[in-house]
């Protein structure tokens, strides 16, 4: 029961690396796998079997949404935007209770989130850089691996949202294509897992360090991206809220909210 337990998280994990201003590693926090994903990942030749009883399963789970959620997401968000987007709002805003709790807010931790939420605000906003086009060049080559780094950077980092920091660069419909074709593009999957694997490398050593020696400066971070997401999302569809469709969407946003709840740490 652990075991599918896990798969399933690992879908909910996965399906939100996949929605634009949705935060995997959030997810994963309310979860309650992410810091235990951490430490299982930093000591896996250390701990190899109890390692692997709890990476494998969660690491299916993300694959599987990845590989054949992609698909769905883009049918969805080109056909149900609106709802897509308000249903992933749901499940952020189901992750508050368990992310705020983590560590008391002061009064200048204020300051901290907020400088974020405006950063936030105005990278969404103001950068949108032309679509990116793979080529046979050296530079997309070295900007694939340099995609597949970020990937790892916004996975391991909460509350930064791998799938709006794509758009951000012209680059989401690229790598959405990769992850629901990835046969396909077997040359552009190996730069990509190349950039993957040095990026969680790193990043897991930087989360690390952070967790250890700022452990609340980084939770305040974390909250900050948490709420740049939720206004980025919301951003997203405020403009085609109306009064026919209000009730629907917020139905689907309590039974979100219940879902993620539901499924959320104690």
């Amino acid at each position: 029961m652990n075991t599918l337990i896990l798969f399933l998280k690992g879908l909910i994990i996965g399906i939100g690396k996949i929605i634009p201003g949705v935060s995997g590693s959030l997810l994963a926090i309310s979860l309650g796998v992410y810091e235990e994903a951490i430490s299982k990942i930093e000591t896996l030749w250390k701990t190899k079997k109890a390692s692997f009883c709890f990476l494998f399963p969660l690491a299916i789970g993300i694959i599987v949404a990845i590989l054949f959620g992609s698909n769905i997401m883009l049918y969805f968000l080109n056909h149900y935007y609106l709802f897509t987007v308000m249903v992933f709002i749901g499940l952020i805003v189901g992750t508050v209770p368990n992310i705020v709790k983590k560590e008391t807010i002061h009064f200048k931790d204020y300051i901290i989130i907020g400088g974020i939420i405006l950063i936030f605000f105005y990278l969404e906003t103001h950068l949108h850089l032309p679509q990116f086009e793979p080529n046979s060049s050296i530079f997309s080559s070295l900007y694939i691996v340099l995609l597949g780094f970020i990937d790892a950077l916004t996975t391991v980092l909460p509350g930064i949202s791998g799938t709006a920091t794509y758009m951000m660069l012209g680059s989401y419909n690229f790598i959405l294509e990769l992850f629901a074709n990835p046969f396909q593009m077997p040359f552009y999957c190996v730069l990509f897992g190349i950039g993957l694997l040095v990026g969680i490398a790193i990043m897991i050593k930087v989360v690390n360090y952070c967790f250890k020696k700022k452990k609340h400066l980084t939770w305040m971070c974390i909250i900050g991206f948490l709420f740049s997401s939720i206004l980025s999302l919301f951003l997203k569809i405020i403009d085609g809220i109306n009064r026919t469709n209000l009730f629907p969407l917020i139905l689907l946003f309590i039974i979100s909210y219940t879902i993620i709840n539901m499924v959320s740490e104690d």
